[in-house]
């Protein structure tokens, strides 16, 4: 099975639920950044949580997930779209110490922020972005998340992610889910599902032995009927072009790209998303500046 996202309704229609599988993405990601145990598992996360922020967006929506704290990373930056496309990269904390075990609770994240940005794209006129941000209260991803959309959204949520890694560091499993009350659900209906939620006990364990997203989801519906309802496959995808790595040299002035020029005597752009190199030669360069000048 590849990378999913599966979603479902209530058979009352007031409690939806998304179970997301993406370890095939986070094993490719983490490779391709060179992210081995702790950061290898925080970029798994933060991709979990980009899929559960966009499996509920609107069209041509982007979600963007930006987190900045103390613990495993400095900065994890994530673009998720509805249509089950995300890029992701993380920037290491250098000086974080995560000790084996947290006496004081705080998670492997640390303190710092939570920002979620909603933009519509592609939309000329109409490109006004909504932003969220929340501080991290307790350092577990999920249950910062979870305190975003009651927060932001004043949606009540549960939330659930996990990341499994190898002996060596490598990632083995990734996935997690969502859960949202919707206009008119029950005291009852919401007890229930807090019940299994709370129930299932070890969620890093649940998945790395089943990874399928339905079966999540039938754990957390199992005493409530629920419709089957998008079936979505995942994959990584990137937005840059040389189109916008030209407009940003463009803007960044004559007076840098001709130091550039005389130092180098060219430029080279590294996308922090994907790796990509893009280079300005002399030439170019050249053009640039003219076009900065006029």
């Amino acid at each position: 099975m590849g990378d999913q996202w599966q979603k479902c309704i209530s058979a009352s229609g007031t409690v939806r639920g998304v179970a997301i599988r993406c370890t095939g993405l986070a094993q490719t990601l983490s490779e391709l950044h060179g992210l081995n145990g702790d950061l290898a598992k925080a970029l798994g996360e933060a991709l979990v949580g980009g899929f559960l922020l966009s499996s509920y967006a609107k069209d041509t929506e982007r979600m963007n997930l930006n987190v900045r704290g103390d613990g495993w990373v400095k900065q994890a930056l994530v673009d998720a779209y509805p249509d089950g496309t995300i890029r992701g990269y993380i920037v290491a904390n250098d000086h974080a110490v995560i000790p084996s075990v947290d006496l004081t609770g705080e998670g492997p994240w640390g303190r710092g922020t939570l920002s979620v940005l909603r933009k519509r794209d592609n939309l000329e006129g109409k490109n006004e972005p909504y932003v969220g941000t929340v501080p991290l209260l307790t350092g577990h991803l999920a249950k910062d998340l979870t305190f975003y959309w009651l927060q932001s959204e004043q949606v009540p949520s549960a939330i659930g992610i996990a990341v499994n890694l190898s002996p060596e560091g490598k990632v083995t499993s990734a996935g997690g889910f969502l859960v949202q009350a919707m206009p008119g659900a029950t005291d009852e209906e919401l007890s229930d599902i807090e019940t299994q939620v709370n129930s299932m006990g070890d969620l890093a364990k649940e998945i790395s032995v089943d990874q399928d997203p339905i079966h999540l989801l039938s754990r957390i519906f199992q005493d409530r009927a629920f419709l089957l309802l998008e079936k979505k496959s995942l994959r990584a995808e990137c937005s840059c072009t040389w189109e916008r790595v030209r407009k940003a040299l463009v803007l960044i002035g004559a007076a840098e790209l001709n130091a550039m020029l005389v130092e180098t005597g060219d430029a080279v752009v590294k996308c922090d998303f994907c790796t990509k190199e893009y280079r300005a030669d002399a030439e170019m360069l050249r053009e640039m500046i003219a076009e900065g000048q006029s």
